[in-house]
């Protein structure tokens, strides 16, 4: 596990779709000195190491926070009643908060009026409205993306795999991230 920095960092970042099928995840490293965006190389579905087969510490922290990304949707489901009337406070809003803390880790959510849900996982601690501001603009990102025709979907994959998106996505964790470790070297 990663040293906790006062400010926190995003760790893992999933946007989910209304039948709670993922269509975006992703986890990073954090300890980067850049603040820039390490990504987790590719995995073969099974936890371990693709080329040995063998699993590694990162193959578990891998299956970790993606578990926890995965708890937190029963959270998002208890918070966002059926029939879409939701019952968190400020129900007018779509960032639905904190959905809890969990070692080290915190994870937000916020979701859609189309019920998308997206879900990201810090550790360390951050501002409310820091995570609320990003997180609204992580949606308009997704929007643009999902509302664009001529889409572009990257080879082999499922869900809003687009070049465009994941380029955006990353830039924008890696700029949380810069100005969580107080860095803004870009």
């Amino acid at each position: 596990m990663h040293g906790v920095s006062h400010n926190g960092v995003i760790l893992a970042l999933a946007v989910i779709g209304k039948e709670n099928e993922p269509l975006f995840m992703k986890t990073y490293r954090g300890d980067s000195k850049d603040g820039l965006v390490r990504g987790y190389r590719e995995r073969d579905g099974t936890g371990t190491n693709s080329s040995t087969g063998e699993s590694t510490s990162a193959d578990s922290e891998y299956l970790s926070l993606q578990f926890h990304i995965h708890t937190s949707l029963d959270i998002v489901d208890e918070k966002v009643a059926s029939g879409g009337r939701r019952v968190y406070p400020n129900n007018r809003d779509l960032y639905i908060g904190q959905l809890f803390t969990i070692e080290d880790y915190n994870l937000f959510g916020y979701v859609s009026n189309s019920r998308i849900k997206f879900i990201v996982l810090i550790e360390g601690t951050q501002a409310n409205n820091t995570i609320k501001t990003w997180m609204r603009e992580l949606h308009d990102v997704y929007i643009k993306a999902t509302a664009n025709p001529f889409l572009e979907l990257m080879p082999h994959a499922h869900g809003l795999a687009t070049t465009s998106f994941h380029k955006q996505v990353d830039q924008r964790v890696a700029a949380f991230n810069r100005k969580a470790q107080g860095t803004t070297n870009f």
